[in-house]
């Protein structure tokens, strides 16, 4: 599974705690607020760092999408039955 990170600028008050939770995927700039280094997430480790971070920020300028476009980046898998 792979998804997709961003930060809302116009939420982010540079609290840090995305950086504190999500340090591989979040630095922080010379005012402290959080940018996304690389926004694509395609190991379960790092997604479960991400989302947990997500959960933290209390402005939920964090946010973490499942990518739709899957991991092979054809698309969504249809099962057909």
């Amino acid at each position: 599974m792979s998804a997709i990170v961003n930060i809302d600028p116009t939420l982010c008050r540079g609290h840090a705690i995305c950086a504190l939770f999500f340090s591989d995927g979040v630095e922080l700039d010379q005012w402290g607020f959080g940018r996304v280094v690389d926004g694509t997430v395609d190991s379960a480790r790092l997604l479960k760092r991400a989302r947990r971070a997500a959960a933290a920020c209390p402005n939920g300028a964090l946010i973490v999408v499942d990518d739709p476009t899957g991991p092979d980046g054809t698309g969504p898998s249809i099962d057909s039955a």
